[in-house]
């Protein structure tokens, strides 16, 4: 055989995944992820009733950036843990962070507590978030790696579907605190389900990961600082928004992997990729509907079908990918996709103007959706291709907090833009096209980060046995 040359391998059958013990264990992982998928939407249907008992409607929207906050302190102190300690410690704190967030959330009484309870969900999720992945990369070959997060994709499909209605179900019953219960019996199932089977990952090495949680908390503090700042359009928000940066900018630096903000080649870019490709969806998708109801006149019931059909087509865009690694290079399925997210968002964009046909957002949202199914899954699988042996965690936790910054400054300079064309008297056309502008910008940035994914010399995916 010539030197450098590979085999190519055919992309592992879906039952491949589910043999022996291992099975059990993706079963697990793949509950835990619907849970996620449940609670994020239910939550997001009964807000109005929530908020209508409670009150303190100017603290409704820190409902979501409670939860979004503590997963940016969560994800990278279980990622070192799950290095450290191992999954199963990891795994039983973050259920009991979830289950402790859960009753508080559901016996709240008055806005506050509410806001402590998503915290403390947040943390819960953040640490799942960083369990699973990291228990993935430690556990299964490269080449069943893609179909396990091609799953992980479909837990959102159910409850995209029917998480909205069984949550207005419930709090239009018997009200809207048993949102908040009824979760609960599926964390014990995903303990059971995943707590046995996480022997199958390899013990902790003698790594001496140093967790500092000071750095975490650092970050979690001056993000809070920077994200609620955004959309408050007074004299003294910039002040906040400077000062929260310059305390969560050093903390961000100590966290993530060396290389990071100038994209070197391998796992930094990996991670600039993936808070690239967060910042340019999410500076659209956040806005969505926003535009469709109130830019285009559509009822909410007919712009929630466009969210419906870009979830299944993620889906669908994730499980072609996962059979296709033994084809194509990872930086070229991240660009491939971003090029798919790039012509979907053009077509929303162009809604804006009302000479065009309202369709073409419906069209171009589904395009974006495949975009996302094909792209977003690439970093995380670049970054475990390449991490070290025994400090997968750590390293991969450092591109999932990447993914949830980008998150939040997508939403967070989005609805800032969009304030200050309300504080302006200008158009809401013309907050929410600066909003897509920024996504543009980040998208056209992560074409050339992309190709830096996976540094030289790292034997290809399909290479590998």
């Amino acid at each position: 055989m010539e030197s450098g040359a590979s085999i190519p391998v055919v992309a592992p059958p879906w039952r491949e995944v589910f043999r022996g013990r291992r099975g059990r264990l993706v079963a697990g992982l793949l509950l835990l992820e619907a849970i996620a998928a449940i609670q994020y939407l239910m939550i997001a249907t009964i807000m109005p009733d929530i908020r209508r008992d409670l009150g303190m409607v100017q603290l409704y929207g820190l409902a979501f950036t409670a939860s979004s906050l503590a997963m940016l302190g969560a994800i990278p102190i279980a990622g070192k843990a799950v290095d450290r300690f191992g999954p199963r410690r990891v795994l039983l704190q973050s259920l009991a962070f979830m289950a402790m967030g859960l009753l508080i959330s559901a016996t709240a009484v008055a806005m506050p507590v509410l806001l402590a309870g998503q915290f403390v969900m947040g943390a819960g999720g953040g640490g799942l978030y960083a369990f699973s992945i990291g228990t993935v990369a430690k556990t299964f070959p490269d080449r069943l790696r893609p179909r396990v997060l091609a799953l992980f994709a479909t837990m959102w499909i159910l409850p995209g579907l029917v998480g909205p209605p069984v949550g207005a179900l419930i709090a239009g019953t018997v009200g809207w605190r048993w949102a908040f219960v009824a979760p609960m019996p599926l964390l014990l199932v995903g303990w059971m389900l995943t707590g046995p089977a996480v022997d199958l990952v390899p013990p902790p090495q003698d790594v001496r990961t140093t967790l500092a949680p000071r750095w975490p908390l650092q970050l979690m503090f001056g993000a809070g600082l920077v994200f609620t700042s955004l959309t408050v359009v007074k004299w003294w928000a910039p002040i906040l928004v400077i000062t929260g940066g310059l305390i969560a900018w050093p903390a961000l630096r100590q966290i993530v992997v060396p290389g990071t903000f100038r994209a070197a080649a391998g796992i930094p870019a990996a991670g600039a990729s993936a808070f690239l490709l967060s910042f340019g969806f999410i500076a659209s998708d956040s806005f969505l509907t926003l535009m469709l109801t109130r830019v285009r006149g559509l009822s909410l019931g007919m712009a929630s079908i466009a969210l419906t059909a870009a979830t299944l087509l993620w889906s669908a865009g994730s499980a072609w990918q996962s059979g296709r690694t033994d084809r194509f290079s990872l930086p070229r399925l991240m660009q491939m996709g971003t090029v798919f997210i790039i012509l979907g968002e053009a077509g929303v964009f162009a809604t804006l103007w009302t000479a065009v046909p309202v369709v073409t957002a419906f069209v171009g949202w589904a395009f974006v959706g495949l975009g996302m199914g094909i792209a977003f899954p690439t970093p995380a699988l670049a970054t475990m291709q390449q991490a070290e042996e025994g400090h997968e965690g750590g390293q991969l936790s450092s591109v999932l907090l990447m993914d949830m910054v980008g998150v939040a400054s997508g939403a967070g300079l989005g609805g800032g833009a969009i304030a200050v064309a309300k504080a302006t008297h200008s158009s809401l056309s013309l907050g929410i096209g600066a909003s897509y502008a920024m996504g543009f910008v980040a998208l056209a940035l992560l074409l050339v980060t992309a190709a830096r994914m996976v540094a030289r010399g790292t034997q290809p995916l399909h290479a590998q046995p």
